[in-house]
């Protein structure tokens, strides 16, 4: 079983032994691993140990951590001393001996060498289990500064970014490393509590005020932090939210208005401040329970402050207060902690049993302090200074409480609710941090009692504040918006006047310093119109003995007949103008109102109740039988039907039958006899139509307020008369540039376009003749007679169409064809006629025998009613220009077309050899050197023509050559085309060189292969590459077989050389030249044999050896060794071991 174990031990040793180190005198560089002692990890260490052991970290710049994870040594007797640096003269960590061992070791900030030594020392009797340390190393966090590159918007003067709520802030940053920024983490704190991950962030506030933004960084380095090295400074750029304006004042005169009104608005805006509050929060709710020395801490955290702000002055510090109570102040310490652990004792003790604020309690000493009922709190100010008592200077005496839950009382002494001292001065909080964790610490020193703190805070002078925090906008432009409806602007007070009924509403727009814009809306509500007609004045006929009654409310109706909302109309009548418009005095029974003659009546017409209103006076009117005055019969022209009737408008007679009588007094109406106008029947329409010609009518007028009181004429007042209309009737008879007319009604009339034309066409209006008119178009004519009842009518016809001469002519090479498109029939002619051979047929118009490229201008002349003609010019097409030209080419030609492209190419006749041509660009590739080629060019145009041309392709080079090899490259000889370059085709790796111009290769390896590019310099180059092997050097080789005068030589390599000694000696050795055996040598000498070769390459080779020297011979000791078990005297011995 032990043999297995010692395998396991070592095989784990090995696998371990890379990142294991135990204790020894060296140094190692090494970041992980276990650190042992000198027994390793399953033995003790041994006695009189004396080791000296430097760890140093693999890189530059990383500092050694040991974390000694067992520790076992004799107490004060085997010690480990540790020294923060590269060598035992460093500062010490420490000396540790026993069970209780370093812990975490690290080399510190200022140890450049990032190494730890460590010595240890043990004595000559015992020893113990040693230690096991993990060995690790952390690369110290480099120096890196965020900054920010590019802000939208930009900073200020004072670098503050000022913005509107909402508006889009985009922020790209970056980072200074002293080290590297590879894989560096970015994330912007926006100062909201939320953050953006990434070198740019785009982000806005909602709410105003002031945020201050951080670009915080991580480096890759997590030896120290899991998250990464994080950046040394903070950026705290200042970025300002717009507060919005106050817009209090800004109001209408009258927010409703009555239709018609007008009113002002006023335009007010007052910039709103926005002030950091810096006041650090209040705390929650600290019980005090009954303890004995317990302590209790409440804290608050202020963050507002510049970072490196402190308390440089005592009155800086405002004041801290405390809401509390408790039943015994004696019991209490109480203390202010600052961030960074400053403390004063504001209360130490003291005040025996004297109440703070109203504790729920029993007595004097609250003996049941168990019930953990809160009291009630009050105010207690700690402040610098103003002569103020201490909590026990304070005490007053005589206070009533509640006994427990009541109703029961007792008495006790109390603090009444204030500012009081500290006990130690407040000074001792001078160089404290505005900026963290500030603490109240309560300590209960006694038992029974308990109370509770409800809140505490601390206050600053805001003095203290940085000004960027608080900020007001200034308003730089503020007006009302344009509306058609204001109708005078004074400042910032506009009138208005609405011209319908409705909302309407007025924008007042208001843009600060920091490009905000606002708006504050005023609503206006206006009114219906009250839309009112004028009321009749109402009339009775006079009796001659009162009372005269009048019916009021017929007016009502009236009134009212236009409104569109008349069950919203509120209609009372009033004796006067003053009661009408205060709609006091309100007239009741208006259906049987007894006034008289000349009396004004006054209407209120009121909306809802709106105070809106129309006062409309009418007159009541006490008169005798109205009066029926003469007017003239109402004659008319009949229409086209000459049937005697028309409609007649009766209305028109009114003003003459009434004559001074006011119409609005009086109603008139129309009959056809007495009777029906006596008694008021069978009245007409106003828009009457006859039923016999002339027709008689009879006419009633009567009193509007008294139906009773009219007249009735007896006889006709006037006739309805139709006169006959004349005849208009005309004919029209169309000609090729207008028309001729023939009146068939009554003559002497007028004639007239209806419409008037806007070409040049004209009409005789005494004929109706129409001339100049446009081919085809259409004219409407009217004829007017001109008798007692003239008669009009109308008449369109369209002008004879011109004959369409219109014709497209077709090119061709020799002439063209021509396409009628208009009326056909007609005839073809020159115009003018050609000078050549060119002729053309009459009816098709073709023309032949015409120049290419020539013009000629052919006219075609209609044959119908109205002829007409036309010219086209024809340009005869132009012959394709087929010439080419051919540059020779090394394979072939390529061609350059100098006449029309586009056409094909082709060989004329086709070669025989393996020749190519392009058809579309004429390109002749793959000839043979020097063969001649011809080439047809046809083109594509309408009058395609061919041309050919003669090609001689041009002769190559010849590029051939030979190597002789030598022994260090070789010679060339050329065989074909000289003149050209050589080079290495594959550069060698040796010290090889070659002639460019003879391509003889020097300085190189014998043996090795070289490849040689030979390319000519004429008009057709060639390339051809030849490989070769330089001559191999001879191999000099050989072995010496030592002899006691000398030796024996055997070659290995080349033979046929010569051998001699390099150097001569200075015995009698002598050495064959040609087997190079050396013989007559002295016994242990030594000689250097040199053999040249006699090849195309020789070489040579050096050899030294030694000559076997005389043997000597050592007496031998005696050979002495311990009997076996069996005490004979006799065992196995080992002879061997002598022949040392």
């Amino acid at each position: 079983m032990k043999y297995i174990i010692t395998i396991t031990s070592l095989m784990f040793s090995l696998l371990v032994i890379a990142q294991d180190v135990n204790m020894q005198t060296g140094t190692v560089n090494q970041c992980s691993g276990v650190f042992y002692d000198s027994g390793g990890e399953f033995g003790n260490y041994g006695n009189d140990e004396d080791f000296t052991l430097t760890i140093c970290p693999e890189n530059p710049g990383q500092k050694v951590q040991l974390d000694f994870t067992e520790f076992n040594t004799q107490l004060n007797q085997d010690e480990m001393t540790i020294f923060n640096g590269d060598s035992t003269a460093e500062p010490q960590f420490g000396i540790f001996s026993g069970g209780t061992g370093p812990g975490m070791v690290e080399a510190t900030q200022d140890n450049t060498s990032g190494c730890i030594t460590i010595q240890y020392t043990s004595n000559g009797s015992g020893n113990a289990s040693g230690w096991a340390a993990t060995i690790s190393c952390l690369t110290p966090c480099q120096t890196i500064n965020s900054q920010i590159d590019t802000a939208s918007p930009a900073p200020n003067g004072d670098g503050y970014i000022r913005v509107c709520p909402n508006e889009d802030i985009t922020l790209t940053g970056s980072g200074t490393f002293s080290v590297d920024g590879t894989g560096a983490t970015y994330e912007w704190d926006l100062g909201d509590g939320n953050t953006i991950a990434g070198q740019t962030a785009t982000f806005s506030y909602p709410t105003p005020g002031v945020y201050i933004v951080n670009l915080n960084i991580n480096d890759a380095n997590t030896s120290q932090d899991p998250e990464g090295c994080s950046n040394n400074n903070l950026i705290n750029q200042v970025i300002q939210v717009a507060t919005e304006p106050d817009f209090t004042g800004t109001a209408a005169a009258q927010s409703t208005l009555c239709f018609g009104e007008t009113t002002t608005i006023d335009g007010v805006v007052a910039p709103t401040e926005f002030i950091n509050d810096c006041t650090p929060p209040v705390s929650g709710v600290t019980f005090l329970p009954d303890g004995n020395g317990v302590t209790y801490e409440t804290s608050v955290t202020v963050d507002c402050y510049d970072s490196a702000q402190t308390l440089t002055d005592v009155n800086q510090l405002v004041s801290i207060c405390l809401n509390m109570e408790h039943s015994y102040l004696g019991d209490l310490d109480i203390e202010i902690i600052s961030p960074n652990g400053q403390t004063v004792r504001m209360h130490d003790q003291g005040g025996g049993s004297a109440n703070l604020g109203e504790p729920w309690a029993t007595g004097g000493v609250d003996g049941n302090s168990a019930n953990t009922t809160p009291g009630i709190g009050y105010d207690y100010c700690f402040v610098p200074n103003g002569g103020f008592p201490t909590l026990v200077g304070g005490v007053q005496t005589g206070g009533t409480f509640t006994n427990g839950d009541g109703p029961g009382t007792y008495t006790d002494s109390f603090v009444p609710a204030g500012s009081y001292s500290s006990v130690n001065p407040l000074n001792g909080l001078l160089g404290s941090p505005l900026n963290g964790d500030w603490t109240i610490r309560v300590v209960d020193n006694i038992g029974l009692d308990n109370g509770h703190i409800f809140s505490w805070s601390i206050e600053f002078d805001p003095n203290l504040q940085p000004p960027e925090l608080s900020f007001t906008p200034t308003i730089t432009s503020e007006a009302w918006d344009p509306d058609p409806t204001i109708t005078n602007t004074t400042g910032n007070v506009i009138t208005v006047e609405p011209p319908t009924a409705g909302q309407f509403c007025y924008t007042y727009r208001v843009t600060d310093d920091f490009g905000c814009e606002y708006t504050e809306q005023v609503c206006i509500d206006v009114l219906p119109e009250i839309v009112t007609e004028a009321p009749n004045n109402l009339f009775v006929c006079d009796t001659g003995s009162p009372p005269y009654i009048f019916d009021l409310e017929t007016n009502t109706a009236v009134v009212t007949a236009s409104a569109t909302n008349a069950t919203d109309l509120v209609v009372t009548y009033h004796n006067s103008q003053p009661d009408a418009d205060a709609d006091t005095g309100a007239i009741t029974g208006l259906n049987n109102y007894s006034g008289t003659d000349g009396e004004i009546i006054y209407i209120r017409v009121e909306y809802l109740n709106s105070g809106c209103y129309e006062v409309l006076p009418f007159t009541l009117n006490v008169a005798g039988q109205p009066d029926i005055n003469p007017v003239p019969d109402l004659v008319l022209c009949d229409d086209a039907s000459n049937d005697g009737f028309e409609e007649f408008d009766l209305s028109t007679q009114t003003a003459g039958i009434l004559g001074p009588q006011a119409a609005s007094d009086f109603n008139v109406t129309y009959h056809l006899s007495f009777a029906d106008a006596d008694a008021n029947t069978g009245s007409l329409a106003l828009n009457y139509t006859n039923t016999v010609n002339p027709q008689p009518i009879y006419v009633r007028v009567e009193s509007v307020g008294d139906s009773n009181c009219y007249n009735a004429s007896a006889n006709p007042v006037f006739n309805l008369i139709v006169d006959p209309r004349d005849d208009a009737s005309f004919n029209v008879t169309p000609t090729c540039d207008g028309a001729t007319a023939t009146i068939t009604g009554a003559t002497g009339g007028t004639f007239t376009f209806n419409p008037a034309p806007t070409d040049s066409a004209v009409i005789d209006p005494n004929t109706g003749l129409v001339t100049g008119g446009t081919s085809g178009a259409t004219y409407t004519i009217e004829y007017t007679t001109n008798g007692t009842c003239p008669a009009t009518s109308a008449q369109t016809f369209s002008v004879i169409s011109e004959d369409d001469p219109s014709f497209t002519v077709t090119p061709n090479c020799d002439g063209g064809t021509v396409t009628i498109t208009g009326d056909m029939g007609g005839t073809f002619s020159f115009n003018p006629p050609p000078t050549d051979a060119a002729m053309i047929d009459p009816n098709t118009g073709e023309v032949t025998n015409a120049t290419p490229g020539d013009s000629y201008t052919i006219e075609y002349v209609t044959s119908g009613i109205c002829p007409s003609s036309s010219t086209q010019v024809l340009n005869v097409l132009t012959l394709d220009d087929p010439s080419f030209t051919l540059t020779a080419t090394c394979d072939g030609a390529t061609a350059n077309i100098t006449g029309d492209v586009g056409g094909t190419f082709a060989f004329n006749p086709i070669p025989a050899d393996t020749a190519i041509i392009d058809a579309n660009t004429g390109t002749v590739t793959n000839g043979v050197s020097g063969s001649t080629y011809t080439v047809e060019y046809t083109t594509a145009g309408n009058c395609p023509q061919s041309s050919t041309q003669n090609v001689t392709v041009i002769t190559a080079d010849d590029a051939s050559f030979t190597v002789t090899p030598t022994c260090d490259g070789g010679t060339v000889t050329i065989n074909g085309t000289t003149g050209g370059t050589f080079s290495f085709d594959v550069v060698p790796t040796d010290a090889a060189v070659i002639d460019p111009n003879t391509g003889d290769v020097t300085n190189g390896t014998p043996g090795a292969q070289y490849s040689i590019s030979y390319t000519t310099a004429g008009t057709c180059s060639d390339t051809e590459v030849v490989s070769f092997n330089a001559l191999p050097i001879d191999d000099a080789s050989f072995t010496v077989d030592p002899t006691c005068d000398g030796g024996i030589v055997t070659i290995t390599g080349a033979t046929g050389g010569t051998f001699s000694f390099n150097p001569a000696p200075t015995d009698a050795a002598v050495i064959d030249i040609n087997a190079g055996n050396v013989t007559n040598g002295t016994p242990g000498e030594t000689y250097s044999i040199e053999y040249v070769t006699s090849g195309a390459c020789p070489n040579s080779n050096i050899v030294q050896f030694t000559a076997h020297p005389l043997p000597t011979l050592v007496a031998p000791t005696p050979l002495e060794v311990c009997d076996d078990g069996v005490p004979d005297g006799l065992t196995e011995i080992d002879l061997g071991i002598k022949n040392a």
